[in-house]
């Protein structure tokens, strides 16, 4: 047994002597090769496999109020949008309208097909939208005609077509599909094209529930947070911030209650009202990004000065007066800076949290949605009662939206709505406040 190994380690002592250049070589390669898998393998791996990623998002939503995010990885709409609020070609080629902006004609693409492996043809096109008709000239050629010229009719067709039980014509189809109570709890994606990830979509009711299940290993992203808490020093996890362009957070006036009658003190409020360096200011009722966006307007920087020479003669001055700031929780501590700020300036103001919309108010400070095409009818025109929230009144506010909304010419637009934002903003039916964040949290 002894001899045995004595041969066996003269045997390999003799071997390595003799290749020992080799075998040192081969143990560098190994190690090099070794080092390069382990950083490539990723790489290979996303482009190889359809790997799956779980995305949390906050709300609730049911099978006909998808949001925005899922329902546009299903589907299409005729048109989609550009980042300045234009309509741009999508299930439609191409579109045109005669002068009188009554009619358009829009040339379908072909060799579309619906998930289900149905061919998709104009008779597929439906918009349910009062004062339009839909003709099908052929299955390629639809013919819309409405009542009146209704100029946003492009961007309005960019909403999403879909069928029942989710059949659309994008680039995920629908799989599977978990629901709890009245709302859905879980959708998964699955890609219509090799070399994408499935996507397994969970809901969450609030914040705090879908952060606790990031950190519960649950998902692998967050998207569209409106708080990341303390997600920021979490480990092996990134945040990234967006501003959204597409809604504003303003202090909207109730018109209707008589101390805000002149308009000297709603820019006196104003002109009294906090910058919230941490967000991008907002100016007007349009998004920065739009085509038609003005910078020729007031700004109404924070001037306490010019503020407390206007309030202290308004009926705020009053011992007895007091100012009710009505706000939702998510925006507490905003709404708390501005009255702490008020009543420095003498007027007299308390926070309400409210859980909707009352029908009665002082001053509210909320989130309003900004749509994509610069036509405001249903938010400033006088006979909006449903979503006119502040009330308001003004006569030549009334005749630019409803010339902005019938004007096909884009230029004579712009300048419909370049007037729309100046009078507007210098008669403060709204404080313009700033455009929220919104963030997406990842790991690393």
């Amino acid at each position: 047994m002894r001899k045995h190994i004595q041969f066996t380690l003269l045997f390999i002592e003799a071997f390595v002597s003799k290749h020992k250049k080799q075998l040192v070589l081969s143990f560098v390669g190994g190690f090099i090769l070794t080092v390069l898998l382990f950083r490539v393998y990723p790489y290979i791996s996303e482009i190889t496999s359809n790997h799956q990623i779980r995305i949390g998002l906050v709300g609730r939503f049911q099978s006909d109020s998808l949001p925005t995010a899922v329902l546009d990885k299903i589907t299409l709409g005729l048109t989609s949008l550009s980042a300045s609020g234009e309509a741009s070609p999508s299930l439609a080629l191409s579109w045109e309208n005669d002068e009188k902006g009554l009619t358009y004609l829009f040339k379908l693409k072909q060799n579309m097909y619906w998930h289900d492996g149905k061919l998709f043809t104009a008779k597929d096109i439906s918009y349910p939208l009062k004062g339009l008709e839909t003709q099908v000239v052929d299955d390629y050629t639809l013919k819309i005609i409405l009542k009146e010229p209704y100029a946003p009719l492009p961007v309005l067709l960019s909403r999403s077509i879909i069928r029942n039980d989710f059949i659309g014509l994008g680039l995920y189809k629908v799989h599977a599909t978990q629901v709890s109570g009245d709302d859905l709890s879980q959708i998964d994606l699955y890609p219509t094209v090799k070399g994408y990830p499935t996507l397994e979509y969970k809901f969450y009711p609030t914040n705090s529930e879908a952060i606790l299940a990031y950190k519960l290993g649950e998902i692998d992203r967050l998207e569209e947070l409106s708080d990341p808490a303390d997600l920021g020093s979490w480990k092996n996890t990134k945040i990234n911030i967006t501003n959204l362009y597409d809604r504003m957070v303003g202090i909207f006036i109730n018109l209707r209650n008589p101390n805000f009658n002149d308009k000297e003190v709603r820019q006196a409020l104003a002109l009294g009202t906090p910058a919230f360096p941490d967000y991008e200011k907002a100016i007007s009722p349009l998004s920065p990004l739009s085509w038609a966006y003005s910078r020729k307007i007031r700004v109404y920087n924070y001037d306490p000065e010019a503020a407390i020479k206007i309030l202290s003669k308004s009926p705020f001055a009053s011992e007895s007066s007091e100012l009710v700031l009505s706000t939702f929780p998510s925006l507490l501590s905003s709404a708390q800076t501005i009255a702490d700020t008020w009543n420095k300036l003498g007027v007299k103001t308390r926070v309400k949290v409210e859980n909707s919309i009352p029908s009665d108010y002082d001053v509210m400070l909320l989130v309003q949605s900004i749509p994509p095409d610069p036509d405001q009818y249903q938010y400033w025109q006088s006979t909006q009662e449903g979503t006119n929230l502040t009330h308001y009144n003004n006569p030549k506010i009334d005749k630019f939206l409803e010339d902005g909304r019938k004007e096909i010419d884009k230029d004579k637009r712009m300048k419909i709505y370049a007037d729309f934002q100046r009078y507007l903003v210098d008669d403060v039916p709204v404080i313009f406040m700033y455009y929220p964040k919104s963030y997406t949290v990842e790991r690393k």
